[in-house]
């Protein structure tokens, strides 16, 4: 008998073809198992996020009922007071129709933020705040713009009655109100604009304006001094102011503070001669050109009538007229006629500082 001969230890069993189908089935069982797990996997994280929206749902549901209940539908927080703090002339009907605010609804349903709007589009308003205080009141703060003087076409001695007058703050917003304040009255007048081209709420921007506000701001600031009663800025190019005794100062529109402290010095020379100004020139930088208003006539009786002087009378007037008073007698045959004559001086002012004969 033949020996079969032995296989050696390392030789393998099985041929190239086997082992290939062997990989083959085991790849497609590993994938089978992976598709598996991923499948699961994705069935958990739908199933978590169902839950989660079921819960959510639940939850939305459930608390917008409670709002509902407790806070929506509760006649506890129906609104029952409005509280309103306004320093100007607002009414509360103005302040309630631009907030939209009515007593008795929700509180919750008021929306603050529209309501601040509304009132901020009131031109006479500058500030609002508006607070819930619950359970049943709102507070509504309003700060209102100043008004510092009105704003006409012409130089209208009552601008309150003029239904095309503004009035202006010290930051050029022009504001109208319906009901005339009698704290207003006394505001000086700015006038010479074209007002109809404006509206209600506009800003103002141009520099004569801004020099009639500031000028308007530095006389309230020291009123004993100087006290402006209305400003024509229709030249453009300078400022006629009249004062409380109606005379009549040109101010450049520069350097507003100095020209004051120049007029100043204009006023204190004519109180300590004794004379009323009429008109100063402000515009000339040295020797401004002052005129005086003409003293009454002491011969002429209130009623207007000269009454009939003596003969001596006649003869001295003209001699002591000539030295003492501005106007003058002038003889006509036997009538004796009074003329008033203006005063007119050019009055030296120098810069604050500077020597006399500088």
């Amino acid at each position: 008998m033949k020996a079969k001969p032995r296989t050696p230890g390392n030789r393998r069993v099985t041929s190239r073809k086997q082992r290939k189908q062997q990989h083959l089935l085991d790849v497609k069982v590993r994938s089978r198992a992976a598709t598996r797990q991923r499948n699961r996997r994705l069935l958990a994280f739908l199933s978590g996020v169902f839950l989660c929206c079921a819960a959510l749902g639940g939850l939305w549901y459930g608390g917008r009922a409670a709002l509902r209940k407790y806070f929506w539908q509760n006649p506890e927080y129906n609104l029952s007071e409005v509280e309103i703090h306004t320093d100007g002339p607002l009414t509360r009907q103005q302040v309630l129709e631009a907030t939209g605010i009515q007593e008795g609804r929700n509180i919750f349903t008021i929306n603050l933020s529209n309501a601040r709007k509304g009132l901020l589009a009131l031109p006479q308003v500058d500030r609002a705040d508006i607070e819930r205080a619950l359970p049943n009141k709102i507070s509504i703060d309003i700060t209102e713009r100043k008004p510092v003087a009105w704003i006409t076409g012409a130089d209208d001695a009552n601008p309150g009655a003029d239904p095309g007058a503004f009035l202006i703050d010290r930051e050029g917003t022009l504001v109208r109100v319906k009901d005339q304040v009698p704290d207003y009255y006394h505001l000086p007048v700015i006038c010479g604009l074209p007002v109809e081209n404006y509206e209600a709420g506009q800003t103002v921007d141009l520099p004569e304006v801004a020099a009639a506000l500031q000028l308007i701001r530095l006389a309230d600031e020291n009123p004993a001094r100087y006290q402006v009663r209305s400003v024509d800025v229709s030249k453009g190019y300078c400022l006629i102011v009249s004062d409380d005794r109606h005379a009549k100062v040109t101010f450049p529109l520069d350097d507003i503070q100095a020209q004051l402290d120049r007029l100043g010095l204009v006023l204190a020379n004519a109180d300590s001669d004794g004379r009323e100004i009429q008109t100063v020139n402000l515009l000339v930088q040295r020797n401004i050109p002052v005129t005086f208003v003409p003293p009454p006539d002491p011969t002429v009786d209130d009623a207007g009538a000269s009454p009939s002087p003596s003969p001596a009378a006649l003869e001295a007037a003209p001699a002591a007229e000539a030295v003492q008073s501005p106007t003058a007698t002038v003889k006509h045959g036997h009538k004796t006629r009074h003329a008033a004559i203006t005063v007119r001086r050019a009055i030296p002012v120098f810069p604050t500082g500077a020597e006399h004969g500088a």
